[in-house]
């Protein structure tokens, strides 16, 4: 139970939530690679944009987990983890292999009445290459059936056909290169083998039965598992493979396939589509305009003066109004507020406006918000009202104002601290919050434990000292853990992130964090953090960051500075003899393409190493986030170890995409193929403020105009 929640720590993964993660979407066409296909092979076909697929295929040669992601309406890429010979112990299995890869699929042509749909795709990135190949592939509708035709290569020609036609570009194209081309140590990228070697054909076709959500497949795989008839998994190879799939219900797919007529196969896929913005969801009371409101309003509120009675709707709404500004005779008012409960900045900006309208005296006919987050000065949103119209019951979806909707009346402005305000409120500083929930930490991809968890009680506590100074602290509670320390590092750089297990096993019941905080901005576009203590779960320290924003700009500056020492493994207050200086200057750019921001990351890392991070991400308006980076620095792939450099993907699911209420809360986690040392920085607190202002940024407030008005 929720004892009090605040989003800075609704960062953990409520069990509930993976059952409605799976009741929404459509059907996926995932194939067993996760890339939208056939039973194993992929098409020219593509999710709709911005859909998450998660697929697990079953069968006696691998498992297959995968996740997929419409990167843009024409990239698909898909993050994978394989297990061989699954159904044997790993110790007497005759095939141990455990392989992390990566796809992408690039749509060169969009179907129409004649052409057909054509993509282009590699099947593993990096690494080392045991799913390695490469495709064109084309797919066309013609009633029900969707047939598709290819050319592959790799192990997608491992019926080759016909010889590169890549050749008459080099001679290189026309042998294969075997051995470590993915890196002495793994996880390099495996260009050198791109489309080289002989060439294999490939097709298939799914029917779609009439009035049934179920498709028939049939396929002929250029896949002959060489490699795992060689190792004596797969006793012979048969080119066809058949399968049926099944639409469960909206959103969750499984089939089963009989596939190189020696073994039976079953999948189960799920898809969500995170790209639609959700339906608004309104605060529901009685406004103390009405009778019934005031009869449960406090006695200290004056509800003859305006202010007290939109702040007390307000606070009842999920916001908190700081100040307002405004001049007698003046038709304009102005307000500071913060937003503790909607998602989309948006949706509160709608919520105040709202109930602005029923409160301010109708000379006030211009309003302008200024956003706070996190203490922070976010952008200004000013409302110019038109059709002033007052309620007389109680605020809810059912009774909204009488006027349309007209972006054109919401303008975005530089934020502004206002001065000299009319009124402020006092919010009664000091105060505390605690809060308790059941929280889920896993590990995937473990050689030996491919999915190790720890199920835990995670009481949060927050003391906020003023506006700009804040307490954060957590515990945890062990209910349910297997991590061990079996497997030991054996890394030759400092172990800042190897000995992670020694963290999780020996401070299974300890502090996550507790540090002193101090957020405040120097200027509208310049912003800043300091803060001290423990301030995760392997260090403790104390450091600064700071971000220059400018109004409207695509462009943005960071930069922090942070010394560390280790913490012990029972992750209490005593300390390792370890510590190091890090920090990073930070260049961003929310690009106008699909929602997708950019940063590049300079500086050194917590094992003292040198180097650049790159990362990407896609955010929509309705907060769903997910992303890649990856960091090289001088830090050879022999010294960094298997994975030859740091690399993954981030994902953050705000909550109220699948509950029934607003609520900041978001599950948010980075996936990592393996736990290394090299290129490693803080977590949680430092380089995130420009990620975590996205929410009021220009274009973000921009592009909800029309939800934004009343």
């Amino acid at each position: 139970m929720v004892i009090a929640a605040f989003a800075r720590f609704s960062s953990v993964l409520r069990l509930g939530s993976l059952t409605s993660l799976l009741l929404y979407g459509s059907m996926s066409g995932a194939s067993d690679f996760g890339t939208t296909g056939l039973i194993t092979l992929p098409t020219a076909r593509m999710q709709a944009d911005g859909s998450l697929t998660a697929t697990l295929a079953l069968n006696d040669v691998s498992d297959l987990y995968n996740i997929t992601f419409q990167a843009t309406p024409f990239i698909e890429a898909t993050f994978r983890y394989a297990i061989f010979d699954p159904r044997v112990d790993r110790a007497k299995a005759k095939d141990a292999n455990r392989d992390r890869s990566y796809g992408v699929k690039l749509r060169l042509l969009q179907e129409g009445r004649k052409l057909p749909a054509l993509a282009l795709g590699i099947r593993d990135v990096l690494g080392t290459g045991v799913w390695s190949g490469e495709y064109l592939v084309a797919s066309k509708s013609i009633a029900a059936f969707d047939i598709s035709a290819g050319l592959g290569w790799g192990r997608l020609a491992g019926r080759e056909t016909f010889s590169s036609p890549f050749e008459w570009i080099s001679d290189g194209f026309a042998e294969r290169p075997s051995g470590s081309v993915g890196g002495v140590v793994g996880g390099e990228v495996r260009a050198t083998s791109f489309f080289r070697g002989g060439v294999g054909l490939f097709g298939g076709v799914r029917y779609s039965v009439p009035n049934l959500p179920v498709q028939l497949i049939a396929e002929y795989s250029s896949d002959d598992y060489r490699r795992e008839v060689g190792l004596g998994t797969l006793q012979k190879s048969s080119p066809v493979n058949f399968g049926v799939a099944w639409a469960i219900v909206d959103g969750i797919t499984i089939a089963a396939s009989y596939q190189q007529g020696a073994f039976a196969g079953l999948t189960l896929s799920s898809t969500l589509n995170f790209k639609k913005r959700p339906d608004r969801q309104f605060e529901q009371f009685y406004s103390v305009a009405i009778q019934q409101g005031r009869n449960i309003a406090p006695e200290r509120l004056d509800l003859d003066a305006w202010y007290d009675r939109l702040l007390f709707d307000a606070e009842r709404s999920g916001l908190r109004i700081h100040a307002a500004y405004f001049q007698p005779g003046d038709d304009h008012v102005g307000f500071t507020i913060s937003n503790d409960r909607y998602t989309i900045w948006a949706d509160a900006l709608n919520q105040f406006f709202l109930l602005s309208e029923i409160h301010l005296p109708d000379a006030l006919r211009k309003i302008t918000v200024e956003t706070l987050e996190d203490n922070l000065v976010g952008n200004a949103v000013q409302y110019q009202r038109v059709n002033i119209v007052k309620s007389s019951g109680r605020v809810s979806v059912h009774q909204r104002l009488n006027q349309a909707t007209d972006p054109a009346g919401i303008k975005i402005l530089p934020g502004s601290q206002l001065v000299r305000p009319a009124h402020r409120t006092d919010f009664g500083y000091p105060k505390l919050a605690l809060g308790a929930d059941l929280a889920l930490r896993v590990q995937l991809m473990d050689p030996d434990a491919p999915l190790k968890h720890q199920l835990y009680i995670k009481g949060t506590g927050r003391i906020a000292l003023s506006e700009s100074y804040n307490i954060w602290s957590a515990v945890t509670i062990d209910v349910s853990n297997d991590f061990t320390t079996k497997r030991t590092s054996d890394s030759v750089l400092p172990r800042v992130r190897s000995e992670v297990n020694q963290y999780l096993t020996k401070g299974e019941n300890a502090l996550d964090f507790l540090f002193l905080e101090r957020r405040t901005s120097i200027s509208s576009s310049l912003h800043s953090v300091a803060y001290v203590g423990i301030l995760e779960e392997m260090f403790g320290g104390a450091g600064v960051e700071f971000l220059y924003e400018p109004f409207a700009s695509r462009w943005a500056l960071g930069a922090n500075l942070n010394w560390v020492k280790q913490r012990d493994f029972d992750k209490k207050f005593s300390f390792r003899d370890y510590q190091a200086f890090t920090g990073h200057t930070s260049v961003y750019y929310a690009s106008p393409w699909f929602d997708l921001d950019f940063g590049l990351h300079v500086g050194q890392y917590l094992a003292k190493d040198l180097g650049y991070t790159f990362e990407t991400r896609r955010t929509f308006d309705n907060g769903f986030s997910i992303g890649g980076f990856f960091t090289r620095t001088n830090v050879s792939a022999i010294d960094f170890g298997e994975g030859s450099f740091d690399k993954g993907m981030f994902l953050s699911i705000p909550y109220s995409l699948l509950l029934p209420r607003n609520t900041r809360g978001r599950y948010s986690t980075i996936v990592r193929s393996i736990e290394r040392d090299g290129g490693r920085r803080l977590e949680g607190i430092v380089g995130n403020l420009w990620w975590n202002r996205r929410a009021t940024r220009f274009d973000a407030l921009q592009n909800n105009r029309d939800r934004i008005a009343p």
